[in-house]
C-alpha cells in the first residue's frame, strides 16, 4: 500500500478530536510533517485575548470552506481512490477541529463569527477564504482538469490557513489554541504535499 493510501486510512480510522475574528479580555513548519493524529483535546482554558478569538472565527470559517471544497472530489467520478480517501481524511479532520474551536468560543462567551468588517482581518493577513466564483467555477468541471484545478485552489487554501495560524503563534495567548495553530500548520503542510504527489502537474 502507498503512502498517501496509508495516510488517508489513518487518518480516517485513528482521528481524534483537535483543539481549536471578533474581542476577548481574558488573561516554522517541518515541511515533510506527515498528517499524524493528535491528542484528544481538553477544554480550552480560560487564558486568552483578542487574537484568540479572531483566530478561532477565521478558523471555523476557513475550515468550513475546506470541508466545502473537499466534497467536491466525492461529488466526481474517476478521480484517484487515494486523492477520494485524503479528502475525506481532511473533511473528518477539519470537521472535528471545528466542533472543538466552536467549543472553546462558547466557553468563552463570544461569539462564533467576527466582524463582517474586512479590515477587521487585516493583521490577519485577511479572511483566508477562497473566492466562491473560483468553486462555483470547479464544481463545474470535470477529470483531469478537475483534479488539477482542484489541487490548485486547495494547496492556495491550506497555504491561507497556514498563513492565519502562524498569526495565532506570534500574537496568541491561549496555550489550546496555540498548540492547535501549530497542529493546523504541520498538518495543511502535509496535506499540500499530500496532493502534489497525487495530482501530477500541479
Amino acid at each position: 500500500m502507498d503512502t498517501p493510501v496509508k495516510l488517508a486510512l489513518v487518518l480516517v480510522a485513528g482521528l481524534v478530536a483537535l483543539a481549536g475574528c471578533g474581542s476577548g479580555d481574558g488573561s516554522p513548519p517541518n515541511a515533510g510533517a506527515p498528517l499524524s493524529p493528535v491528542p484528544q483535546s481538553a477544554g480550552a482554558s480560560a487564558a486568552y485575548n483578542d487574537a484568540d478569538v479572531m483566530f478561532l472565527q477565521m478558523m471555523i470559517a476557513h475550515n468550513n470552506q475546506g470541508v466545502e471544497i473537499v466534497k467536491l472530489v466525492k461529488a466526481k467520478q474517476g478521480q484517484k481512490q487515494e486523492l477520494t480517501n485524503l479528502a475525506a481524511a481532511i473533511e473528518a479532520t477539519q470537521q472535528t477541529e471545528t466542533t472543538d474551536m466552536r467549543n472553546w468560543l462558547k466557553a468563552w462567551g463570544k461569539p462564533e463569527t467576527g466582524s463582517a468588517d474586512p479590515h477587521a482581518h487585516h493583521h490577519h493577513g485577511g479572511d483566508g477564504l477562497t473566492d466562491k466564483g473560483l468553486l462555483e467555477a470547479l464544481s463545474k468541471k470535470d477529470g483531469a482538469e478537475f483534479s488539477l484545478d482542484f489541487a490548485d485552489i486547495f494547496v492556495a487554501h491550506q497555504h491561507n490557513g497556514v498563513a492565519l495560524a502562524r498569526t495565532e503563534l506570534k500574537d496568541g495567548k491561549n496555550p489550546e489554541a496555540k498548540a492547535l495553530a501549530q497542529r493546523i500548520m504541520d498538518s495543511r503542510t502535509g496535506e499540500v504535499q499530500q496532493i502534489r504527489t497525487l495530482v501530477p502537474g500541479q
